[in-house]
């Protein structure tokens, strides 16, 4: 599968894909927003229409109740003088209706002596009567216990004005529970509720009683500022807290409204429920399609063919070159030549490996043979020296000869180390100086004592030039504490062998012996000739290397750091050369 990252080839198409995609789901997206906006208008639409239908009833009863009002203002003008007069005015208008159950006249000061029942009133310090005297101008009113009829109505006042000035308010009356009827149902799909309210935001009739009328009002919201601001459609929060589609209509314009309250994803066309995701359903889904197009189409015909290809060139990598040849699963043209390419390499490569492989393991053979053949020689060499040394006539001959032979065993020392080991191109410090310390260290007590060898040696690899000087100076060195190990009054005869890295890129080789008693060997020591002493301070010029000495009454320990550098040569040359200069130099012992 494609790996999803920054840098993948899926993510890099997504993002191409997506620049493509985006003109046509920009326009997609707002063809799809215009046609959700034109859905919701129609929607908007036809929820005020269904507003209006639920209220029309009781706007039929309001337009009548205002008529009424105004026609008989303009009678009762005529009968204001004889109160007596114009209460049988007001009683013959009232039972000649059906709907009102009260008519009356209140003077300007407040006072209404001319009524339909024959109540008098003062209305002088009632609200509705001190607004009606502010506005001078229709009103309608709700009085949940009428002070001339005892029940519950709805008002409809009308000024009366004469000579220029206000005279009164005539004052009809109908019974509440007659314009809660009106509005006593519910739209079509049973959903709705109506509630209407005048200019001052007073709760005239509902669908709900009147004391649970308030439940289907907009929350945070006066309804007063309602009337006169035009029909109009809102998602709001209605006062219990649930999230509902609000319509108002106007009813009497400028005086009565009515607000139809509708749970949000039940109002016609579902006004505030998915309009605002609609526009973007189209243009995502078909962006997830050709994404999801794109994503088969380049795993089944690129990635999958990309992670074998892989997968082959590690396993070519790592070195197995068992059933190499790369086979893709029905690929594209361009795949084809390139599994053809690959399996063309991998047989180029595995032939030249192959013919590699022979000559390397004929130069194996032939270098393990010129090895074998110069330690066998350089031994031979040594054999010789040790007939003669036996033959010898005088101490100073056999000693003379022995050194000779214990330095050609030490180049020979490094034939074998090289003929024995698996890398040709360096010699393992470890098995080198094993060699020298078996064949160099003492077979015989000292003083009674048996000298105690101590090994700290680090395997390291050292190239074949630094071997040979190496392996000279160390059966030098070795030598020279062989010949003069003793044994301490106070600890047992003892060599310690140290060989370790000093950093990065020097070592430290070290060689401590205890001095003292020699027992029967101390007969053996005599001057020498200064030839090993020189030998050892040209080996470690030869190394690059500084030596330093530290000798007290009971040791004494020679020490060479030198650094470790790669093959470059033919060693014996170098080896010849320092022999050739030790000839010219003065003696140091």
């Amino acid at each position: 599968m494609a790996e999803l990252s920054s840098k993948g080839l899926f993510i890099r198409l997504a993002g191409l894909l997506t620049f493509a995609l985006f003109p046509l789901g920009s326009i997609a997206l707002w063809q799809t927003w215009e046609v959700a906006e034109n859905a919701t208008e129609l929607s908007e639409a036809a929820v005020l229409a269904a507003t209006e239908r639920g209220a029309a009833d009781e706007r039929r009863l309001l337009e009548r109740a205002r008529g009424a009002a105004r026609a008989l203002s303009a009678s009762t003008v005529l009968t204001l003088d004889d109160p007596a007069e114009c209460s049988t005015l007001m009683n013959r208008f009232v039972s000649a209706q059906d709907i009102f159950v009260f008519a009356g006249f209140i003077r300007a000061d407040g006072m209404m002596e001319c009524s339909s029942n024959g109540v008098t009133v003062d209305y002088a310090d009632d609200d509705r009567f001190v607004r009606a005297l502010e506005h001078q101008e229709e009103m309608f009113e709700v009085n949940a216990a009428g002070d001339a009829t005892g029940q519950s109505v709805v008002i409809v006042s009308n000024p009366v004005f004469g000579a220029g000035r206000l005279l009164g308010f005539v004052s009809i009356s109908l019974p509440h529970n007659l314009a809660a009827k009106t509005v006593d149902r519910t739209d079509s799909v049973g959903v709705a509720k109506y509630v209407s309210v005048n200019r001052n935001g007073t709760i005239l009739s509902s669908s709900l009683p009147i004391d649970q009328a308030t439940s289907l009002l907009p929350s945070g919201v006066d309804p007063a500022n309602f009337v006169g601001s035009g029909n109009q459609t809102f998602l709001g929060t209605s006062k219990t807290g649930k999230e509902r589609v609000f319509a108002i209509a106007e009813m009497i314009p400028g005086e009565v409204v009515v607000i139809g309250s509708w749970p949000v994803g039940e109002a016609i066309g579902g006004i505030g429920a998915s309009s605002l995701w609609a526009p973007l359903i189209f243009p995502v889904a078909m962006w997830f399609a050709g994404i999801s197009v794109a994503f088969v189409g380049v795993n089944t015909l690129v990635i999958q063919h990309i992670y074998r290809l892989r997968h082959a060139m590690r396993r070519f990598a790592r070195g197995d070159r068992s059933d190499m040849k790369l086979a893709f699963d029905n690929p594209p043209r361009e795949f084809e030549v390139l599994e053809t390419s690959f399996n063309r390499m991998v047989r180029i490569i595995t032939a030249a490996e192959e013919k590699s492989g022979e000559d390397l393991q004929e130069k194996t053979v032939l270098l393990r043979e010129v090895h074998h053949r110069v330690k066998n020689n350089l031994q031979l060499i040594a054999s010789i020296m040790n007939m003669h040394g036996r033959v010898a006539e005088t101490p100073e001959a056999r000693q003379l000869l022995s050194k000779l032979q214990r330095r050609v065993r030490g180049l020979a020392t490094v034939h074998q180390t090289m003929n024995s080991t698996t890398q040709m191109t360096s010699v393992n410090s470890q098995s080198l100086l094993d060699q020298l310390i078996n064949e160099l260290a003492p077979p015989f007590p000292v003083a009674g004592h048996n000298v105690a060898i101590q090994r700290d040696v680090m395997p390291m690899s050292i190239s074949p030039d630094q071997a040979v000087v190496f392996s000279m100076l160390a059966a030098e060195v070795l030598t020279n504490a062989v010949k003069y190990v003793g044994k301490p009054k106070s600890a047992e005869p003892a060599l310690h062998v140290i060989f370790e890295k000093q950093d990065s890129a020097a070592v430290r080789f070290a060689i401590f012996n205890t001095k003292g008693d020699r027992g029967q060997h101390a007969h053996t020591d005599f001057v020498g000739t200064g030839i090993g002493q020189k030998l050892m301070v040209a080996f470690v010029a030869q190394l690059n290397g500084v030596s330093a000495v530290q000798e007290d009454d009971d040791s004494y320990l020679y020490e060479v750091t030198f650094p470790v550098t790669q093959f470059e040569g033919d060693p014996m040359a170098d080896v010849q050369e320092t022999a050739a200069d030790t000839t010219q130099r003065p003696a140091l012992v």
